[in-house]
């Protein structure tokens, strides 16, 4: 028996409420859907764009799909710390099978090994906004590892491994991975304790812990540590390549101890490992180690970490629009809304001219390591941008990233928090990870501020005007210049310190505005 409200036409009930015009309007093509990279990559001078789209498309599609899927707590890496024999296990962690192929796949399409940098960097910048840190790590380490084989001697060993990167295999990834934090120092790397044994063929063996070692299923690592008898500090820290692997295939004198419980990156299985006898191959010189691993590797993740900040708040700049342009309430789209209506400017602005300022950055930078990869001397003045510029760009935009994709989440209401509805909420735990990562702002402040005072404290102006790039005006110059001089006048170092790291940030924003003209034409 049916018992109908009195007057209802249950044959006319309203139609269930559903998202499919949001869920269109996010698209399936992360290269099409962006006229600001497509404006940057072609100021650049890029004119390989079917590569780009085709990855646009896989990006928005099998990627996406692919970190959805890995983020979820029941398939999240797990500890394997024996194979069924008892033996140590050759990798230590077992991962999901979407993060082995999505990587494969992003190795393939040249992501990390593409010898062309501003191509690579487009792509990865496309695959950085589906926010799949089990992926986009391993890239960004084996870009480090590929820059550190090139440019640096690591005898038979390393043209082995480097050979192996770039040629790849048919049916796994093959990448690379970095330890340098130990639990006594953090980012204190001169303070390093593991220690290496000379063994009279060339080779090392290591011994002790290492305290972060994101990506340890990696083939190779770049590790750091003490050879016995070197001095202490950071002279005294050598840099080393050793192979997670034997010859036979067993696992190369390390042991996995546990799998971090982090905030965010949870799909990127980040471990404490003891070493205990891994056989290891010198990568340059013993007493250069350290600074070959701040010159080179931790450069080049720094710049990922940057990149990969720009690529959240674009993808928070698609979800929060889409969904604001969709949504309806009291009478009419919420996009209306003032509050709602800043948040997409401020994504969208950030979106454009962040993105200019790291491609920019990058094309100074590869001017100075096409000039040591020659044996030359780089300019002065792009030496000095870059190593400035990159330190600027990791610190300010991983903390606009987090501030960008909380204000996106805002817009998206009670489903910006909902796991399952956008990936926000990932994103917002891993631009966190991106803000700690390579050095957190205290350190890079304080390192920002000794080499501005040292090398550029003379003529405040000039420092600006060589950061801010050709396309500034006199006035921005002045007043940049003007400020950042009253900033390393001040006497008190601990004024002096937050004075600097509130400057920063408006900064970074006058540079974007300055590289996006240059980009748009204006």
């Amino acid at each position: 028996m049916r018992h109908d409200l009195p007057g209802t036409d249950p044959a006319r009930c309203a139609e269930p409420y559903r998202f499919n015009d949001y869920r269109a309007a996010l698209g399936a093509d992360f290269w099409s859907d962006d006229p600001a990279l497509q404006a940057v990559l072609a100021h650049h001078g890029v004119t390989d764009t079917d590569r780009l789209a085709r990855h646009g498309v896989y990006a928005a599609t099998i990627a996406a799909d692919g970190a959805d899927t890995t983020d979820r707590p029941a398939v999240l890496p797990r500890l394997a710390p024996s194979d069924a024999f008892g033996q140590p296990h050759p990798e230590g962690v077992a991962l999901p099978e979407p993060t082995r192929r999505v990587l494969a796949d992003s190795l393939r399409a040249g992501l990390a090994t593409e010898p062309s940098a501003l191509l690579r960097y487009g792509l990865a910048y496309l695959g950085t906004q589906v926010g799949d840190a089990g992926v986009m790590c391993p890239l960004a380490c084996t870009d480090g590892l590929v820059r550190a084989l090139t440019e640096l001697d690591c005898g038979e060993a390393g043209a082995a491994a480097l050979a192996h990167v770039l040629s790849q295999e048919p049916d796994a990834p093959v990448h690379g991975a970095q330890f340098v934090t130990e639990v006594q120092g953090g980012s204190d790397a001169a303070t390093n304790r593991v220690h290496a044994i000379p063994q009279g063929d060339g080779t090392y063996r290591l011994y002790g812990q290492k305290w972060f070692c994101s990506n340890v299923w990696a083939q190779y690592w770049a590790v750091t540590a003490r050879p016995a008898g070197a001095p202490p500090g950071s002279r005294g820290v050598a840099l080393f390549l050793v192979p997670r692997q034997t010859e036979g295939g067993t696992a190369n004198g390390f042991r996995v101890e546990r799998i971090k419980d982090k905030l965010g990156t949870r799909c990127l299985p980040t471990v404490e490992l003891t070493l205990d006898g891994a056989v290891a191959h010198p990568v340059g010189e013993l007493r250069a180690g350290l600074s070959n691993v701040v010159r080179i590797v931790l450069t080049t993740s720094r710049f990922w970490c940057a990149l990969a900040g720009v690529g959240f708040i674009s993808a928070a700049d698609r979800i929060a629009r889409a969904y604001a342009d969709f949504r309806g309430a009291f009478g009419g789209p919420i996009a209306r809304f003032p509050l709602v209506a800043r948040t997409l400017d401020d994504l969208a602005r950030d979106r454009r001219h962040l993105l200019a300022v790291v491609f920019d950055l990058l094309a100074t930078w590869e001017r100075v390591t096409e000039a040591e990869r020659a044996g030359r001397v780089p300019d002065a003045r792009d030496a000095l941008r870059t190593r400035i510029l990159v330190m600027l760009a990791k610190m300010t935009i991983t903390r606009r990233a987090t501030r960008r994709v909380h204000e996106a989440m805002m817009v998206l209401g009670g489903n910006g928090i909902e796991e399952r509805f956008s990936s926000l909420p990932r994103l917002l735990r891993d631009a966190v990870i991106l803000e700690t990562w390579e050095g957190p702002h205290g350190l890079l402040t304080a390192r920002l501020l000794l080499d501005i005072q040292r090398l550029g404290g003379d003529d405040p102006a000039a420092l600006v005007s060589l950061l801010l790039g050709p396309g500034a005006t006199e006035a921005e110059i002045a007043a940049d210049g003007a400020a950042l001089g009253v900033i390393l006048g001040t006497t008190d170092p601990h004024e002096r310190t937050l004075a600097f790291f509130e400057w920063t940030d408006g900064f970074i924003d006058r540079i974007g505005a300055v590289c996006w003209r240059a980009v748009a034409g204006r």
